[in-house]
């Protein structure tokens, strides 16, 4: 079975949308979660399938994006490793992204 690594940066992006779309409506923020886990196990089978980042950064380079199933507002932004991936961020897709990318190692 193909690892799954969530960087913190990612779990507390993981948090923050459950938190902001449980205020009106729980169900719904655990069918976000739920989804985004489904997610992360299809990009661990199949890492390429999503777009690749391309920047100038070398901090970087690797990076792919994916949505989120079922909820496209938000993308998984990930790299693949030798056993699986890790999941970097997970941003609604309107933010800032170049801003919150600076964070990555």
């Amino acid at each position: 079975m193909p690892k799954i690594l969530i960087t913190p940066a990612a779990e507390d992006d993981l948090i923050n949308i459950w938190v902001y779309i449980a205020r009106d409506n729980p169900e719904a923020a655990d069918r976000t979660y739920q989804a985004a886990e489904k997610t992360f196990e299809t990009l661990a089978a199949m890492p390429e399938i999503g777009t690749v980042y391309w920047t100038q950064r070398a901090r970087l380079k690797g990076l792919r994006f994916f949505p989120l199933k079922q909820f496209h507002n938000y993308v998984i932004y990930y790299r693949e490793i030798t056993d699986g991936v890790e999941i970097v961020r997970v941003l609604h897709a309107h933010m800032e992204k170049n801003r919150r990318l600076k964070t990555i190692n």
